[in-house]
Formats: C-alpha cells, structure tokens, sequence
C-alpha cells in the first residue's frame, strides 16, 4: 500500500493562495490578449471614436440645413438648441435635455461621464454627446453589450468566479476526505468497533490527530480486554462456586441417610454435627458468592494462616462421610512436617473438596479412595487414587478444560466439566500444578494437586 507523502495544513493553503494567484493572473492576461485580439482584428472602435468623426463631421454639422443623425456617429446622442436653450430635436434622453444645456451654459464640456462637443449654427447650437472608452464595431453587440470594457470586466468576473468555486472544492475535498477519515475513527471507538487499522492521512496536523485516536482506541481496547478478562474470571469462579456447593450438599445428604440408620445417641449426635458442619460451609460459599457479585475486579485467593494439620484432619472426616453414604471404602494418609502453610483455606479446601468429589462419583458402590496428603520438599501434595473406570487418552489430554465433560464411561449425571478446571486455575494461582494420571497399579484415575509450601516465616 502506498503511503501518502505528508504535507502540512499550511503548505495546504499556500498551495492554494498560489494556485488562487496563478489563476487570476492567468485570467486576466487573457482578458488584456483578448482585448488587444479584438482590437487588432477591428472588432473593437478606439476608445476617441466618436470624438474623431464628430470633429470630421464639424463642417458638415454646422453648415447643413438641419442635423440628422447620420451626420452624429451612432456610438453619440446630440440634440440642437436654441439661442434661448429651448430644445428643437434631437435623440438626447429627455431628461438629459436641459442639464446638457445648463452644463454647457457653464461652460463645461461634460456631463456626468460623458463629454460633448458644440458646434454652431446658424441660431442653432448643436450639442453631441460621447463616451471616451471602446465600443463594438458590432452594433448589435453594442446594444446588448454594455460596453467593451465593461464585458470583458463581466467576463473576467464570471471566470474569477469560476476559479474560485472549482479552487474551493477541489482543496475543501482535501480536508474533507481528512475529516471523514476521522470521523469513521471516532465513530469507530464510539461504537467500540476497535479492530480496525489507522487509516493514511494526507495532513501532518490531521495525522497526529489520528495518532492520538489510534492511541485512544489501542488503551480503550486495552482497557475493556482487561475489564472482558475480570469478567470471565468473575463467572468461572462464580461457577465454580455453585459448583462446589455441591460437595456439602452431598456430605448432608448422606449424614441425614446415615442419621436415620444410626444405632445409637453418640453415632447420631456425630450426623447431627457434619450436617451443621457443611451447613456452615455453604454459608461461607455463600457469603463469598456474594462479595464476587459486588467485587468490581477479579476475585482473587487470599493469604492467610492455615493449620495444616487440622485441615487435613477435617477433610479426612470429610472424606469419610462421602464415602460411608456411597458405601465405598477409604484409606487416608497424612504426612506432614509444617504445622502451618500460607495460602487460602477456603480456595484450598474447595480445590480438595472438587478432587475427592471426582474420585467419589466415579468410583462403584463398594469401590476404594486412597488418600495421602503429604510434603514432598517444598510442595505439599494431596493424592488421590480411586478404582473407578480411570482416564481415557482424551481425558489426560483435555479433563482440566473449562465444561470438558469426557467420555460418557467416565461422566456422571451431576457433572459440568468444572470442577478440574477449578482446581487447575487455583494450582497456577498458587504457583503450583494438578497432575492427571491412571494409577500404575491398575487402581483406575489418580490426580495429584500441589501447591507451594509457604510458612509464613
């Protein structure tokens, strides 16, 4: 694409005033040619004209009997007078009459712009009246003209017109295709239509003005890219929430089946206590649900003490109620050297709560959950193993995708394609990572979360 050499706003105008100059020059040259064209070509009388042949008809006006009008040339007007200034006849306008005359009793030799010239006569006395300027030779141009100068004044005039008309547009066409191009700009940002490149401009000043829009635009795009990306993260974590609502629902659901089967006040009072347990945890959900809603920006995890040891200890519980109302079996390791880590217990234990829920719904009734949680160097690791049907290839490759779903072997009726996606997404927040495997012992799916060991000292 070629690009346009820049010019400024006022070599654009000085382009013009030449161009303007050069024109009217150029047009008054020609009127001057065709003046002296005319005149060469006898189209044109001398400007003394009527002058000359009055003075050569002087005899001939002065001795005939009576003036007539082929004696007068008929570029001039006359009239003939008594001694008294009575008017006796003649083509003078009738209300020129008698102000020629007072003009010539004062002994003028012109009215207004015309001259005259007297000749006397026998008690006559004859006045003819001229124009000192150049006539058509053409008597009818002479009639419908008003005059030689005057007309090529006119003509000069209609083509300085002209000029000026075609001089406006062509150069008001220049700023015009400027301003349009930025008006399609802004009204581009206006509408937030910002996938679009900066268009080539003529004018230097113009140019930097679109610089400074397309500087504009490339902020306002950064900018809503920037608000699009909170917002996407606002509502995956809002769905993840809701999502993770599940997991106490389920903990509940169980601790009232098993309450109804209890065989004694202490194991019922254990029911009655996880019920009121994941009950709290789902006002907590809650509570977090709504300061995402009221957040303006990304809901990010926190960084706060957590006594590692006792929460392990209450996902084991958890852990246990799951499987006891699935009626599958559970083993858990715990093995830990810090008492505390640095993260967020809540982001933390939803990410536990997701992988145990995965390995509780695809594992069969009378199915196994291996758990361990322990520190491996500067890592802690929750593992979890599950005799379920296991990963496919497609799964390892995509079951941490957003709404990944997978193969209908291994998908269940409650699942969304979320809770891996979660678990993720917090493991990278935290610097850490989620590893999806089959175990090698023919166990069925593993998945191993690990997050970065961060004692606060």
């Amino acid at each position: 694409m070629e690009v346009k050499r820049k010019v400024s706003v006022q070599s654009v105008f000085w382009r013009f005033l030449l161009w303007f100059c050069a024109v009217t020059g150029g047009l008054l040259l020609l009127a001057v040619l065709l003046f002296l064209i005319a005149s060469g070509a006898g189209m044109l009388l001398p400007a003394n004209y009527g002058e000359t042949v009055l003075e050569e008809n002087r005899t001939v006006i002065q001795e005939a009997g009576k003036v007539t009008e082929d004696m007068i040339p008929d570029t001039c007007r006359f009239g003939v007078y008594s001694e008294d200034g009575t008017f006796l006849y003649g083509n003078l306008a009738e209300k020129a009459r008698t102000g020629v005359w007072q003009r010539y009793e004062q002994g003028g030799s012109s009215y207004g712009s015309e001259y005259f010239k007297v000749f006397q006569r026998e008690n006559e006395i004859c006045i003819a009246v001229y124009y000192i300027k150049a006539e058509f030779t053409d008597p009818v141009l002479r009639k419908y003209l008003p005059g030689a100068p005057e007309s090529l004044l006119l003509l000069f005039l209609s083509a300085f017109l002209i000029e000026c008309v075609i001089l406006v547009r062509r150069f008001g066409r220049i700023f015009r295709e400027e301003l349009e191009s930025v008006k399609q700009v802004t009204e581009k940002v206006q509408l937030k239509d910002l996938d679009f490149r900066k268009p080539d401009t003529r004018i230097r000043e113009i140019d930097e003005v679109m610089d400074s829009l397309i500087q504009m635009k490339d902020a306002l795009e950064i900018s809503l890219k920037q608000q699009w990306k909170l917002e996407e993260n606002r509502r995956q974590q809002v769905r993840a929430l809701v999502h993770d609502i599940k997991t106490p629902l389920t903990v509940i659901r169980g601790s009232t089946q098993l309450l109804d089967e209890a065989e004694s006040r202490e194991e019922s009072r254990e029911y009655q206590a996880y019920i009121l347990q994941e009950t709290d945890r789902i006002e907590q959900y809650v509570l977090t649900l709504q300061e995402m809603l009221k957040s303006e920006g990304d809901f990010q995890p926190k960084e706060e003490k957590i006594e590692i040891r006792n929460m392990a200890e209450s996902f084991r519980e958890s852990a246990k109620m799951l499987t006891d109302a699935k009626k599958q079996s559970l083993e858990v390791v715990i093995s830990l050297q810090s008492d505390y880590i640095i993260s967020d217990r809540q982001f933390l234990g939803r990410a536990w709560e997701n992988l145990l829920n995965n390995a509780v719904e695809y594992t069969p009734e009378g199915g196994m959950i291996w758990i361990r949680i322990k520190e491996e160097g500067d890592w802690l690791c929750l593992r979890i193993e599950d005799s379920g049907p296991g990963f496919t290839e497609e799964d390892l490759r995509h079951a941490a995708e957003q709404f990944y779903q997978g193969d209908k072997s291994r998908n269940s009726e409650y699942h969304y394609g979320i809770g891996l996606f979660t678990v993720q997404s917090f493991a990278k927040q935290q610097g850490g990572s989620l590893v999806l495997s089959n175990s090698d012992e023919d166990r069925g799916a593993c998945v191993c979360l690990y997050i970065p060991v961060k004692t606060g000292k």
